[in-house]
């Protein structure tokens, strides 16, 4: 995975503004409509920033976002979490953001994982995994 910012076009390039608004927590369907484009076209953009990255999964990407310093519209307002996730979530988002095959690892089903990660994603306050990434790295949870 880059480290550097040289994957991300300009701020008002389109792909920027289309990964800006998924981290606000915006579903591919409703950046599309907010940027007067297909679903298609957004997922291709999206897609495109992954590449460029070297990042395998939307949580990646969000956590590159993150990194390099994305400037973001508005967030929502997210609550901030009491407590520093415990050591299992900890692992559980390193893991996802190393691309695991973290049901293997674990030794759990695949749907125990998606139904950790919603947890996860309650506990941050994300809507996406893109947002997850985001979040976690901006916190220093990843």
């Amino acid at each position: 995975m880059r480290q550097d910012g040289g994957w991300l076009p300009g701020p008002d390039a389109r792909p920027t503004r289309a990964l800006a608004l998924l981290i606000t927590g915006l579903t591919d369907d409703a950046v599309a409509r907010r940027l007067a484009v297909s679903r298609r076209t957004v997922q291709r953009a999206v897609r495109d920033l992954m590449d460029a990255a070297g990042a395998r999964t939307r949580m990646q990407l969000g956590h590159h976002a993150a990194c390099v310093g994305l400037p973001l519209p508005e967030l929502p307002a997210v609550v901030e979490p009491r407590d520093r996730p415990a050591p299992a979530d900890l692992r559980l988002l390193a893991l996802l953001l190393a691309d695991a095959r973290v049901d293997r690892v674990l030794g759990v089903s695949s749907r125990s994982v998606e139904r950790e990660v919603r947890r996860l994603m309650t506990l941050a306050g994300a809507k996406s995994r893109v947002q997850l990434g985001w979040l976690a790295t901006r916190r220093g949870w990843l």
